[in-house]
């Protein structure tokens, strides 16, 4: 049953997106919205700031400005205060007090007196807040300049941003939690789509393939699923294949052994066809304890229970060995073995004595069962670049090129041989080559078929 709540990876992805947006307009309204203000503020004073420097500076008003009177005020004077778009006055100091000589529309703000105070003791620009307005004083020929601006548009701009923020920032959840909920659709669905793939492989149907062709992670893991489903039902094909071939294997000897025993209950059988029986019979069960050994193989490497030694090992000694325990069996079968001597002394491989000897055995014995009578099978021992190899050669009618890419895969069978098994002999072989740090390879041509078990070469003193 699938999972509801705050548990499902689709409401955790819209939580995840929708807190990610929430957490950075949270960091975009804290950095904007309380030091707004104060940045509107400072910005306007250092344009009333740089206003009133210019006017210092301006020889037509420093001349015009003594002259300025209640009744008389020169247009030099009238333009400075426009210039700094604010309202301008001009005050004396009496007795360490500002007296106004000039304030035309200039508000009665509190803040003036101190500002005009300050500007006086440092003889330099003061500025102050006082009633809402902005204020900045400065000494000019012995008078004072009032430069003010209002200051309750900034509040009301910095009033009018954070409601816009806030209205964005309600947006803006919106849009990720329809955007979050629309991504997290997407991918539960295709994740869905893969567990659904999942158990169907789980049970055993590896027919209908995932089907995602996306280039992303998501898609390269429905591919690697799809792979997986491949190489699941074609190891599924070889079990089913294999049950059958051991089955027959099996059934196919026990049939024989049992056929055999009632022939031998016969009383006036000859003696000539008594022993030509007890013969089938030693075959057959040499056939079923065959097959009872790579089964048995086959479980060990699987369960990682094969024991392997690396130790020193002559190689030319084991190839004559092979070859003196094969050659009744090739002469049986119309063929020969014969073992081919080297040239020159070869180093000793790294290896297990008894797994070499049955990957050996079961070189030698597939290259005469499965080529027809009259081949010649050669044994020989080479060495290069710190590598010894076992070579099993024959010059039989090679292998196909669609057998000898699945020839070392578990439970397959060649076609077109002479002689039948269970599938399982060269892969046991391989599987116990890579074990020993070495390979088996198979190089095959018409009229030749070689195998090669490589080992690493013993390392010269020094």
């Amino acid at each position: 049953m699938p999972r509801r709540g705050f548990s499902t990876l689709r409401v955790r992805l819209i939580l995840m997106l929708t807190a990610l947006v929430a957490v950075a307009i949270g960091v975009v309204y804290l950095y904007v919205v309380p030091t707004l203000r104060d940045e509107l503020i400072d910005q306007r004073f250092t344009h009333l700031e740089a206003a009133a420097h210019a006017a210092q500076h301006n020889t037509r008003l420093k001349a015009d400005l003594p002259k300025v009177t209640s009744g008389l005020v020169p247009r030099s004077v009238r333009s400075s205060g426009r210039l700094a778009d604010a309202k301008m006055g001009v005050f004396d100091v009496v007795d360490g007090k500002p007296v106004p000589v000039w304030v035309a529309q200039l508000p009665v703000a509190p803040g003036i007196a101190p500002a005009v105070r300050q500007a006086g003791a440092t003889n330099g620009i003061a500025r102050a807040r006082s009633a809402g307005n902005l204020i900045v004083a400065f000494p000019v020929k012995g008078r004072f300049v009032v430069l003010t601006q209002p200051g309750r548009d900034i509040n009301a701009t910095a009033d009018l941003v954070r409601r816009r923020l806030l209205i964005a920032a309600a947006l803006a959840l919106a849009v990720a939690f329809v955007v979050g909920w629309g991504a997290a659709y997407g991918l539960t669905f295709r994740l869905a789509r893969l567990q659904r793939a999942a158990a169907r492989i789980s049970m055993g149907e590896f027919g209908e393939p995932v089907g995602d062709a996306s280039p992303d992670e998501l898609g390269e893991l429905s591919r690697a699923f799809d792979r997986m489903r491949a190489r699941l039902d074609q190891a599924d094909r070889a079990r089913r294949d294999f049950i059958a071939n051991a089955s027959h294997e099996l059934r196919t000897p026990l049939f024989a052994l049992g056929g055999f025993l009632e022939l031998l209950d016969d009383e006036d059988l000859e003696q000539r066809q008594r022993q030509q029986f007890l013969r089938e019979m030693r075959e057959q069960v040499t056939r079923l304890t065959k097959l009872a050994s790579d089964l048995l193989d086959l479980s060990r490497l699987d369960a990682g229970a094969v024991a392997v030694e690396r130790a020193p090992l002559d190689l030319e000694e084991t190839a004559r060995g092979l070859v003196r325990e094969f050659r009744g069996l090739a002469a049986g079968h119309g063929s020969r073995v014969v073992l081919v001597r080297a040239d020159a002394p070869l180093p000793h491989a790294i290896a297990d004595e008894q797994r070499v000897q049955q990957i050996g055995r079961a070189l030698v014995d597939n290259a005469i069962r499965h080529n027809p009578s009259g081949t010649e099978v050669r044994v020989a021992v080479e060495a290069e670049d710190g590598i010894v190899q076992l070579v099993v050669s024959d010059n039989g009618p090679g292998i196909n090129g669609a057998d000898a890419d699945q020839l070392f895969e578990r439970f397959h069978r060649g076609e077109g041989t002479t002689a039948s098994g269970s599938g399982l002999g060269l892969a046991i072989a391989r599987e116990l080559a890579e074990r020993m740090h070495g390979s088996l390879e198979l190089r095959s041509v018409t009229g030749q078929t070689a195998f090669a078990l490589s080992l690493p070469a013993e390392r010269a003193p020094g």
